[in-house]
């Protein structure tokens, strides 16, 4: 805390910041650990109004309100110094034309690269194109060394939040990012002895057709298929009568498929949940869920579901530890080489989605300018898209009622271009035939 401003910031990077680190002094230039979101803005936009907004959530949260100092690869951390968000004016673009409408695509997606120069500035920013019919785009940028995926939802909530209030009517503190972490350690313990009994007579699996190397960075590509729109209506029924979530169905059915493609007979899965603990805190706080399947699973290889659905729920009441501090475990107490875990990342998103406040719809703004066109080649590695998320295999589907379509994010040193392609065809296969 500074006592000076009263402003509430990080002093100490958190494990996983630590690894974060780690992989920006090797890939520093990149935009590789960027992420962010993008809003279309229709109504009445008051900009001094957003403006106030960003501003006021950026300094809601501790680790937006931190300064980040980098010399070499030592990161000092302290009080920020914000800025009002950069506003471009672009009259000559309006958002019903597809031709301008590509425009703005990739202005914001090189607004989006631009690298945090890491002298004392928060690594947030947020970049506001006002556009000749009323609307605008509003940008939203983080480093992932203080935003994970999930954090996002709650950023978005609290922009909405403040420019209701307005100037007038301050949002509440949030709670702090350092005494969850703090918190975290008194559960340490217990926690590493569920995974030790969760987990024992751990197997080895082997997946895809080469193992990273130590030390690997992802080297991605990615695989999108167009999807029938009826998908989506027949994965959410079937997830309601298994009593699941569809993320919960689509990371069974995953899970079985990649059990399959392993040739194992069984394997650990580590797939990305959340753990917010009751807090509206925002950070690196996602953390992964270890689920094994295959016949020596608790529910044996014909329960995939029940397992996923088990793991799941006992998992969030169990992640004081992180991911690496599990292999860390397994590998020191259990003999278990690293690289016999498979982190897989599952997701489930609708792009439909939408809210007004005020007058103002916030709508999710898709920067990817890809109008669908060439979708069938995407199994070609050379033609790979921006891959910004270091998983090993991420699943999105994504139920967009315009464009379904599946997306396959992968290190293309551990997965080829077949073996994803073979394992996306058994994936929608067993989704449309009912089998989560």
């Amino acid at each position: 805390m500074d006592g000076a401003s009263g402003s509430a910031y990080a002093r100490e990077l958190s494990r996983q910041q630590q690894r974060l680190w780690e992989v920006e002094c090797v890939v520093r230039g990149s935009a590789l650990l960027h992420t962010g979101i993008a809003l279309r803005l229709d109504g009445m936009l008051d900009e001094k109004r957003l403006s106030h907004a960003v501003t006021a959530v950026f300094r809601r949260h501790e680790l937006l309100d931190t300064g980040f100092h980098a010399d070499g690869e030592t990161l000092t951390l302290g009080p920020a110094t914000h800025q009002e968000p950069r506003v471009l004016h672009r009259p000559d673009l309006r958002a019903d034309q597809a031709g301008h409408l590509t425009e703005v695509r990739r202005a914001a997606a090189a607004a989006h690269a631009e690298i945090f120069p890491l002298a004392g500035e928060p690594l947030a920013r947020a970049h506001l194109t006002l556009l000749g019919d009323g609307s605008g785009v509003l940008l939203l940028t983080f480093h992932r060394l203080v935003m994970d995926l999930f954090s996002l939802h709650q950023v978005v909530t609290d922009l909405q939040e403040a420019y209701r209030r307005g100037p007038d009517e301050p949002l509440a503190p949030a709670d702090r990012y350092s005494a969850l972490l703090a918190a975290r350690e008194h559960r340490r313990s217990a926690d590493w002895e569920f995974w030790r009994t969760e987990l024992s007579g751990f197997p080895t699996p082997w997946i895809g057709e080469r193992r990273p190397e130590p030390g690997w960075l992802p080297d991605g590509a990615e695989l999108r298929v167009p999807l029938d729109p009826a998908l989506s209506g027949l994965l959410q029924a079937n997830a309601r009568a298994a009593r699941c979530t569809p993320t919960v169905y689509v990371t069974a059915a995953a899970a079985r498929r990649v059990l399959e493609r392993s040739g194992a007979a069984d394997l650990v899965l580590g797939t990305m949940s959340a753990n917010r603990m009751n807090s509206d805190a925002v950070g690196p706080l996602a953390q992964a869920v270890l689920v094994r399947v295959g016949p020596s699973a608790p529910h044996g290889d014909q329960g995939v579901l029940a397992q996923v659905r088990r793991g799941l729920r006992e998992g969030m009441a169990h992640q004081g530890v992180e991911f690496e501090e599990i292999v860390d475990l397994l590998t020191d107490g259990m003999g278990v080489a690293r690289d016999d875990l498979a982190p897989l990342s599952v997701s489930v998103t609708a792009d439909s989605w939408q809210s007004s406040v005020a007058g103002l719809a916030f709508t999710l703004f898709d920067l990817d300018d890809d109008q669908g066109e060439g979708e069938d080649e995407g199994g070609d590695e050379g033609a790979a898209g921006p891959v910004v998320r270091p998983s090993q295999l991420d699943v999105e589907l994504n139920l967009c009622g315009t464009q379904p379509r599946l997306v396959l994010t992968y290190d293309r040193r551990c997965f080829g271009a077949e073996w994803c392609a073979r394992f996306a065809a058994g994936l929608l296969t067993d989704l449309a035939a009912g089998r989560g």
